[in-house]
């Protein structure tokens, strides 16, 4: 299976549904089948390997992991440390990594960007582990639609498109800054077996592609915005799984652990193993952990 890639950004068109959301790359150190099996399901955090780690205000952001006995994945951590939480960048609002000059005028990092302070970093080569790439994204106003994401947040695009192809995903002038073409192959609708009933297509957006997102669930039905999720597609197929957080919510609230289940379609288009729940930290040094847990393995239909 090929997955193209896409170029991400929310749509403020059609996004009635409401919606849940290196340039450099520096290294460092829910329904489910009757074949599915658990793996690493923990009540606490084991002990986190360090895998990847770049720079944001005056700290850093880093991915993390740890594995079971056999090298299975039982945790995928992304960590702001709070010397980070403290000097987020806010100005200007977008870093300039996914702009169009809509004017002819030259770029407006205000008003022709969009996905506001970004972050590229990888994760380990697991084997089974779908997801290659993180996406972080530091939104310091939120984005659309009102009164649903438009709150400052951060946004985890776990991608299981490869880098490279996202990166064809071009910007343009339609929706959030990107190209018209790609906003329709974005579009495409996916196999209902690959995506969870009744999620929405609310639109696509610059160098991520579309997000499908649960209309019913927080804060799309009006619900307090704490802690979301959303799928990523592009060209009919999930690219990435997409965990959103309220940035003023973490820090005014400092949850010790709060989790969530994570809806999981019928099938999976790609076998291995997947996360059914997401957890947001706060510890007492400051520093904000973001977690996807309780993989279990999920085989794909014969064929796809």
């Amino acid at each position: 299976m090929k997955i193209s890639a896409s170029r991400v950004r929310w749509s403020l068109v059609g996004l009635a549904f409401g919606v849940t959301t290196m340039i450099g790359l520096a290294p460092v150190v829910s329904a489910m089948n009757a074949s599915d099996t658990a793996v690493g399901a923990t009540e606490d955090l084991p002990a986190l390997k360090l895998f990847n780690q770049v720079s944001l205000g005056d700290g850093f952001v880093q991915t993390l992991y740890a594995t079971d006995a056999s090298n299975r994945p039982k945790v995928l951590a992304v960590k702001i440390d709070a010397a980070a939480v403290n000097t987020l960048p806010t100005t200007p609002t977008h870093d300039g990594q996914t702009c169009f000059d809509k004017d002819g005028d030259g770029i407006n990092l205000e008003t022709d960007c969009a996905s506001g302070h970004e972050r590229n970093l990888w994760f380990p080569k697991i084997p089974g582990l779908p997801f290659k790439w993180l996406m972080f994204n530091w939104q310091r106003n939120g984005h659309g639609p009102t009164h649903v994401f438009d709150k400052p947040h951060f946004d985890f695009h776990f991608f299981i498109q490869d880098f490279t192809e996202r990166n064809k995903i071009r910007t343009g002038p339609c929706n959030l800054v990107i190209n018209c073409d790609d906003e329709a192959t974005a579009m495409k609708p996916v196999p209902a077996q690959f995506m969870p009933a009744g999620w929405g297509m609310p639109g696509a957006a610059g160098r991520m592609g579309n997000h499908i997102v649960n209309p019913n669930a927080a804060p799309a039905n009006g619900d307090p915005f704490t802690q979301a999720f959303a799928y990523g597609v592009y060209d009919g197929h999930v690219t990435y799984w997409e965990p959103v957080v309220n940035k003023d919510w973490v820090v005014a609230t400092k949850p010790a652990k709060t989790c969530q289940p994570i809806t999981q379609a019928p099938e999976v288009e790609l076998s291995g193993y997947y996360p059914t729940q997401m957890c947001t930290r706060y510890n007492s040094a400051g520093d904000v952990t973001f977690t996807m847990e309780n993989f279990v393995q999920r085989t794909a239909p014969s064929g796809s």
